[in-house]
């Protein structure tokens, strides 16, 4: 039997290759000169939409999200509490779901994370 080991199979490569562990994060030596700040367009609450297009419009915007968990999250919301809302409430639903902010935000407050 031939009996293959991560040693055995790596070896070769460990001698070619030097392997560097590192993590970059926020620590006050960063100075995040590497970081580029993006202008966003801030947001504009939409007054000429009726009641009906705006829960299908923030519905569909629940669905579409740039990551898969808030896709998720946001969508089995809509769903459930669009219908219910008064406007005042879909337009603050409206406003956190589409201001400039980071969808990582969203979902860790979501999550409680």
């Amino acid at each position: 039997m031939l009996a293959l080991t991560r040693h055995s199979l790596l070896s070769p490569l460990c001698s070619v290759m030097s392997f560097r562990r590192s993590y970059r994060g926020d620590s006050p030596a960063d100075s995040q000169k590497d970081l580029i700040e993006i202008p966003l367009p801030p947001w504009q609450e939409r007054t000429d939409e009726s009641i009906e297009t705006k829960r299908a419009r923030l519905l569909y915007e629940s669905r579409k999200r740039g990551m898969l968990e808030n896709c998720i999250l946001l969508s089995l919301f809509a769903k459930e509490y669009l219908h219910h809302m008064t406007e005042k409430q879909l337009n603050l639903y409206d406003r956190l779901i589409n201001e400039p902010s980071n969808d990582w935000d969203i979902y860790y407050w979501a999550t409680g994370t």
